[in-house]
């Protein structure tokens, strides 16, 4: 049994294909499986993945008969794996050949660590520097409650998900939930299981193009893309994702306390959207944008 799995989930991924999959083998710690989730892709894909399967015996290829969505590919990708830690990948991002071992390094020294993963920097389609992103909340607190109001009221890139992960943390949550911010849900439910570390550093490489997933999309967009049987009323969009929070600290493992803690951060995160929203208004409402209903 390997000590990490890798799940790279895929969807007619041929244009970066080749490099994400380099990467993840030249890493320096090399006791992991690579399992590539295929949904049903249309282009090479399948060919390119299995030219490495056939080349080193760590990889594995399934696809798909049909597009279960990125959702379910993802969390196939995790039923799948057999190691004691686990990492997502995407087709087209990259990582530093000693990604696996500094992640490694700290979740074998720290027991209470659930997740660990270094900085990240944004590349662009040809692989050149962008920027780097902003520190992630902190997340290093014993109290999972305060962990999780950080991951609630903070703004933040998800690319943490893509980090090393526990899978026996991962397996008693409920995985990647069927809405369009399935990765943050995720990311809150992990954290009332143990603390995050962000190892100083580059070492995740994230690329934005114009075909990547999510980009510039609505909320009903990117719901479509996380599941294909979501609905298309943004109203219910956003208020299964609010059922999405309330289900996680259902089923966390804190006490009373913590919990009411945690059903006020979600609340105090409504509040937020809902204040945004409302300020949103009054500005396209204001001095020259008037609605042309109240002249």
């Amino acid at each position: 049994m390997p000590r990490v799995s890798i799940g790279l989930t895929v969807f007619n991924s041929e244009r970066y294909l080749d490099e994400s999959i380099q990467s993840l083998l030249a890493q320096t710690f090399q006791d992991f499986e690579l399992i590539i989730s295929d949904n049903a892709s249309t282009d090479r894909t399948r060919d390119i993945a299995l030219s490495y399967a056939a080349r080193d015996d760590r990889v594995k290829y399934i696809r798909n008969r049909m597009n279960i969505g990125v959702a379910g590919n993802f969390n196939q990708a995790f039923r799948l794996s057999s190691g004691e830690f686990f990492k997502w990948a995407a087709y087209d991002d990259l990582c530093a050949q000693d990604f696996l071992l500094r992640c490694i390094e700290v979740l074998d020294r720290d027991p209470d660590v659930v997740l660990a993963y270094p900085g990240t920097v944004g590349i662009d389609e040809h692989g050149r520097t962008t920027f780097p992103h902003a520190p992630g909340p902190d997340l290093t607190s014993p109290d999972p409650a305060v962990r999780f109001a950080h991951i609630m009221h903070e703004p933040f890139w998800a690319t943490s998900l893509f980090g090393v992960i526990r899978a026996d943390a991962m397996s008693r949550t409920g995985l990647m939930p069927r809405n369009a911010a399935g990765d943050h849900v995720l990311l809150a439910e992990l954290s009332l299981h143990g603390r995050f570390c962000e190892i100083a550093g580059e070492g995740f490489f994230n690329r934005d193009h114009p075909g990547r997933a999510f980009a510039k999309s609505s909320i009903i967009t990117r719901a479509q893309q996380v599941d294909p049987r979501l609905g298309r009323n943004a109203f219910l969009l956003r208020l299964t994702q609010i059922g999405s929070y309330v289900s996680v600290i259902r089923r966390a493992p804190l006490d009373r306390r913590a919990r009411l803690r945690c059903y006020r951060a979600v609340a105090g995160w409504l509040g937020d959207r809902l204040a945004a929203r409302i300020r949103g208004s009054q500005h396209l409402l204001g001095p020259g944008n008037r609605s042309s209903q109240g002249s």
